[in-house]
């Protein structure tokens, strides 16, 4: 869930690095598209395409707070 939805621009662009990020670290799909979705929230949680920013421990900490717990997640790091 967004915390508040501040501006679109740059959604689509966050979900398909997300996604991609996951994919290239051989997540499975329906992750991909968690982590995807997830990148899109925090940028529409700001003004402008790249005004947000968020460290790969708070990314997951928040994924796991949204989707649960999910191991995998450390082929990120």
């Amino acid at each position: 869930q967004p915390h508040a939805v501040m501006n679109p621009t740059g959604a689509g662009d966050a979900y398909r690095g997300g996604f991609f990020a996951a994919n290239l670290n051989d997540l499975p799909i329906e992750i991909c598209g968690r982590v995807g979705s997830l990148a899109a929230v925090y940028a529409l949680e700001h003004h402008g395409p790249m005004e947000h920013n968020y460290t790969l421990d708070e990314f997951i900490a928040r994924y796991e707070e949204n989707f649960g717990h999910e191991p995998v997640l450390d082929r990120l790091k």
